[in-house]
């Protein structure tokens, strides 16, 4: 290769680099280890990825973002001398087991964890090196529920295969690990959030007090509102970022619910069109919604307004309102939460998100559930897969001392 091609080719990378070139806030945390990881994510995942999905369909991509997602972890190294990992089977569901050493041995309590992954992507294994930290600072086991995946099953298969894997953990399975069954806490991030959520709600429905707390990382608790302040607050800040966005969370919606994935529909949940006025209108939603309830630094008028709901698409509102008016889907719309577990729910500041997890809480605390809400202003959705992160080990921290101090 001559100097004058290689100079050339320089030249294109850096002008096509600077036109790609998406700048993070100033105050979001690890800003220059997420610009590169960010730029990445954003040209394989969503550039490639529109191409995928014009080429082979919805199902193409979902399994694009998929495989993308595994490339990190394809050379994972052994799990630590000081604990054992199995893939196991507990009421026939798939399981990743963590199990400390005598010497690592601390507490007979344990923790079932449900990863995140909008409901479609992620496993078990992606989450070892966070699973490895809780171990090691509280010294119990932990059992992580691989559940089915969508769109390959839609709802309500995870919600499911949670609780029955919970459920045979108190009944038979914790004997195998030599853990006090009436020291049980379910703990998931993001979409786990919302199964962990969902799982409490249905036991306590049942009467059945088998989880003893709560622990939602940036929980997904509703999908009625796409413009919410956190919501508008990625568009003035971020926006066209790979970090969770408003296409993606719609994505994973119609992937999950089992709704038809199109580009049109997609477009339409973003602008708040798959819920209709009456409903969006309606005292129930106006209450669990108003965005007055949450803090008044959110409401600024520079990072927010106020939006009139638009005319909603009638075919896509009428399928979405009776799957989201679910608690097993929308845990937010639970009208009785007395006698649930109490929680411990963490919020992000760069997170469409943050809302609804803010909004959870205050139902909660309504209700009379103990609830301790943490909120970390400069971290991101998925701070918890984000190694050497000076939030995520604020995280973990805080975490820690929640479950010493209540399990």
């Amino acid at each position: 290769m001559s100097i004058a091609v290689f100079l050339i080719l320089t030249a294109f990378f850096l002008v096509l680099i600077s036109v790609l070139h998406i700048p993070l806030p100033d105050g979001i945390c690890d800003r220059h280890k997420i610009q590169l990881l960010e730029f990445l994510l954003r040209v394989s995942n969503e550039y490639l990825g529109d191409l995928v999905e014009t080429i082979f369909g919805p199902a193409g991509r979902n399994h694009l973002t998929r495989f993308l997602v595994a490339l990190p972890y394809l050379f994972q190294s052994k799990p630590p001398k000081w604990c054992t990992v199995n893939n196991e089977t507990i009421a026939g569901v798939k399981c990743r087991v963590y199990v400390p050493s005598k010497e690592m041995r601390k507490s007979n309590a344990a923790i079932v964890f449900i990863h995140g992954g909008g409901w479609c992507i992620m496993r078990p294994k992606y989450y070892d090196g966070a699973m490895f930290t809780f171990i090691a600072r509280l010294g119990m086991p932990i059992i992580s529920i691989d559940y089915q995946l969508s769109p390959e099953v839609q709802y309500p298969v995870a919600v499911e295969e949670c609780e029955a894997v919970v459920k045979a953990l108190y009944n038979e399975k914790y004997t195998d690990y030599g853990i006090d069954r009436e020291r049980i806490a379910v703990m998931g991030d993001s979409a786990g959030g919302n199964l962990s959520a969902v799982l409490a709600q249905r036991l306590r429905r049942q009467n059945l007090s088998i989880v003893k707390r709560q622990i939602l990382v940036y929980p997904v608790v509703h999908g009625f509102d796409f413009q919410s302040p956190s919501y508008q607050f990625y568009y003035r800040h971020y926006n066209g970022t790979a970090l969770l966005n408003p296409h993606s969370m719609a994505r994973f919606y119609l992937l999950y619910l089992g709704l038809p994935l199109t580009r049109e529909n997609i477009q339409k949940v973003m602008q708040n069109k798959h819920i209709s006025r009456e409903v969006r209108n309606s005292p129930k939603i106006v209450e669990l919604l108003n965005h007055n309830q949450l803090p008044e630094e959110f409401l600024q008028k520079e990072d927010y307004e106020p939006l009139e709901a638009p005319e909603a698409d009638k075919e896509l509102s009428k399928r979405f309102e009776k799957l989201l008016e679910d608690p097993n889907i929308s845990p937010l719309v639970e009208k009785e939460l007395s006698g649930l577990a109490p929680a411990m729910i963490l919020t992000c500041g760069f997170d469409i998100l943050r809302d609804e997890g803010i909004l959870y809480v205050r139902k909660l605390r309504k209700h009379g559930v103990s609830t301790q809400w943490n909120h970390y202003p400069a971290a991101f959705h998925g701070v918890l897969n984000m190694p050497s992160s000076s939030q995520r080990k604020q995280i973990f921290d805080d975490i820690t001392a929640y479950i010493k101090q209540n399990l």
